[in-house]
């Protein structure tokens, strides 16, 4: 008990003769003291902290954000270098009568249109895009070079 008495009377010295940080030697001079024992007060230092540390996780959030973009956007392109690599070599094969050119043009135009519509856009125009021959015409115009001849 006698250390505590001391203790407070060491402190209260300390405080009159100006030693002790106040309200003024921390930047609060404009501050009333209630104000500065408020900030000072361990439970607002507490919530201080806790604001800090949400401070941190939200831009922890908007840099993984920004990474999960770029992730995205490689990802996708490695998705069209694959597809391009893999109609290439279905070419170079002549494992192309798979291929239908005409409805797939078709699916791309409706995607097209349903996309702008959702998205409140004037609908794509294709008027002036070239146009795709159609499957038989295509069969029929298509020389036969890779077969032997009929000798």
């Amino acid at each position: 008990m006698a250390v505590l008495g001391i203790f407070v009377k060491t402190l209260l010295e300390y405080r009159t003769m100006g030693m002790l940080a106040g309200p003024r030697s921390i930047g609060l001079a404009s501050w009333s003291s209630t104000q500065a024992e408020l900030m000072l007060n361990p439970e607002n230092v507490s919530l201080r902290s806790q604001l800090k540390n949400r401070e941190e996780e939200l831009n922890d959030l908007k840099d993984a954000a920004e990474t999960f973009e770029a992730e995205k956007a490689m990802a996708l392109n490695g998705a069209k270098v694959v597809a391009r690599w893999e109609l290439m070599l279905e070419w170079l094969s002549g494992h192309t009568d798979s291929w239908d050119p005409v409805n797939t043009l078709e699916q791309y135009k409706t995607v097209k249109i349903t996309k702008a519509e959702l998205l409140g856009l004037p609908a794509p125009s294709f008027e002036y895009e070239p146009q795709v021959p159609g499957g038989e015409e295509v069969k029929a115009a298509r020389p036969a070079a890779d077969d032997p001849p009929a000798n």
